[in-house]
């Protein structure tokens, strides 16, 4: 199992909660069974996403790759923080602060998200798939699900 081509099939899966959260943000009625669901598939699959790749930055920072890490690591608080804003706005059953929050923090998330998988996909992973070869992206995988 490669690790950096298991990270890019769950960009996918991050892409199509996005897709669908920009639809509702454009609509005029919010949706709130919608918004919450697809809220909460975003974060699970984020999460996730986030966890993995935190491990293969610890492998390659131990390797001496130089990669933007810190960066990247700051853009994960960054998204964090914004989607707690989302999650309190949700929760407050407001609908103006739902709105508010769409314009303020969603929106940001979606963007951030991204621009983020974008930059893994151009520089992160790139550079990877450069430096590793495939068995040790394979050692690289084992020892992720190690820890």
């Amino acid at each position: 199992m490669n690790p950096i081509n298991e990270l890019k099939k769950e960009h996918l899966e991050i892409e199509r909660e996005l897709f669908e959260l920009d639809s509702i943000i454009g609509d005029e009625i919010i949706n709130y069974s919608n918004l919450v669901h697809t809220f909460r598939k975003l974060c699970v699959i984020w999460d996730r996403h986030e966890a993995e790749e935190e491990k293969i930055f610890a492998v390659m920072e131990k390797e001496r790759i130089k990669v933007p890490f810190y960066t990247m690591t700051c853009e994960h608080k960054d998204i964090a923080g914004h989607v707690g804003k989302v999650k309190g706005a949700i929760n407050s059953g407001d609908d103006f602060k739902v709105k508010k929050s769409f314009h303020d923090d969603l929106r940001v998330v979606v963007d951030k998200i991204r621009d983020h998988i974008n930059q893994e996909d151009e520089v992160l992973y790139t550079i990877a798939l450069s430096e590793f070869t495939e068995d040790e992206l394979e050692e690289m995988a084992r020892a992720i699900e190690e820890k």
